[in-house]
């Protein structure tokens, strides 16, 4: 605090000895007297200031600091990069099972078991196991919660599951779901 007193005590001299020179070269003698009395008033009041404490200085400020945001605020425009000023290991959001939806919306893709594929007049739909150790029915366009089912063949549905990699620029990868699956490699 002392070095912060100390600052603007030299601050106010220096004014004041400007204000001085001001007044010396100037040709008007009217003129000379007014600056030097407007610059003298504006010292002594910044030298009262720093006499008084540093909490005048302080709230000063921390009102500079607290005005409201102007319209020139920091926008970031990413065009598929991600935002290098966001952290790489960010908060995960952490679901529990009460937060997540009943049935395939609230299942993870990893969770999800084919069990079988089946033709309609509409197409195909897939049938699912879930966590839950129950049996459902997918179409194209259904929502999970980690993606979607964007196409689904006689022997395997197709995911489009939401990356949450900042090291990629991809968001989206596909995830296919077999009937059979490939065989264990040992």
């Amino acid at each position: 605090m002392s070095s912060i007193r100390v600052a603007l005590l030299f601050a106010a001299v220096a004014l004041m000895i400007g204000a001085t020179v001001v007044a010396q070269t100037s040709t008007s003698g009217t003129a000379a007297t007014s600056t030097t009395a407007t610059t003298s008033t504006a010292a002594t009041s910044t030298a009262a200031t720093s006499t008084s404490g540093g909490s005048s200085v302080q709230q000063s400020l921390q009102e500079i600091l607290e005005e409201p945001a102007t319209g020139e605020t920091y926008h970031y425009d990413p065009q598929g990069r991600r935002d290098p000023f966001q952290s790489l290991v960010g908060p995960k959001i952490a679901q529990t099972k009460s937060d997540k939806p009943p049935g395939p919306p609230g299942f993870l893709i990893d969770e999800i078991k084919l069990q079988g594929v089946i033709k309609t007049k509409q197409g195909l739909v897939g049938m699912i196991n879930g966590p839950d150790n129950k049996g459902y029915l997918i179409h194209v366009g259904d929502k999970v919660l980690d993606g979607e089912v964007i196409r689904i063949t006689p022997s395997s549905v197709v995911f489009r599951q939401e990356v949450n990699d900042p090291t990629r620029i991809e968001r989206y990868r596909e995830v296919v779901k077999d009937l059979t699956p490939e065989p264990a490699k040992k």
